[in-house]
């Protein structure tokens, strides 16, 4: 088949409108699709759309880090599309789709250093969207309770072998192994401060 026949054949199939379908026919024919040529605009804009849904199918079904290369790419091929200049591409609603999926995939990995920062550059770019704020707002909890996590526990560890074993045993590690959980034990303070405070500015607004 050719990429034409492809394209129209995946196009004009009610069947492919299921996401597990559209991935099925795009992935039988991945081969010509990525490899096809995308000198005139019409090809370029048959690749992107197809590259589009296939990395936004793929988020539906919560494969997240196979989309992730994909969202990329459906990204980079909006961005670099000569149809649009940059006040057409952010009024696109599937551009902005595709941002929000990029971002909700890097959060749902635990990539959310990424996330938050995608969730922020939507809040700033569409502030009349209220679900981008709560997003941007949600991350940035998670990336804190990860941290919050790995504080703990060496909090934790410390506390058990400054218990358990004398300090005359192990000489300045023990003071080390104290050194470090105070230190773990003031930022963790100070990040369930900060959370505390922003859940209640978000509460009250």
């Amino acid at each position: 088949m050719t990429f034409k026949e492809i394209y129209d054949s995946i196009y004009s199939n009610e069947e492919t409108k299921n996401p597990d379908s559209f991935i099925k026919h795009y992935e039988e024919n991945i081969t010509l699709i990525e490899n096809h040529e995308t000198d005139s605009e019409n090809d370029y804009y048959d690749v992107m759309r197809l590259t589009s849904d296939y990395a936004h199918n793929l988020t539906i079904k919560e494969s997240y880090t196979k989309a992730l290369p994909f969202l990329d790419k459906a990204v980079q091929l909006y961005e670099n599309f000569s149809g649009f200049d940059n006040e057409k591409l952010l009024e696109n609603n599937f551009y902005q789709l595709l941002r929000f999926d990029r971002a909700s995939a890097n959060y749902y990995l635990k990539n959310f250093s990424i996330a938050q920062s995608e969730f922020k550059w939507l809040n700033d770019t569409y502030p009349e969207n209220d679900k981008f704020k709560l997003w941007m707002t949600h991350t940035k909890f998670r990336k804190h309770d990860s941290l919050l996590k790995i504080l703990w526990y060496i909090i934790a560890g410390s506390v058990l072998a400054t218990t358990f074993i004398e300090k005359e045993s192990i000489g300045f590690l023990y003071d080390i192994v104290l050194y470090f959980g105070t230190i773990a034990l003031v930022i963790a303070i100070a990040l369930e401060s900060i959370k505390y405070i922003n859940k209640r500015k978000i509460n009250a607004s």
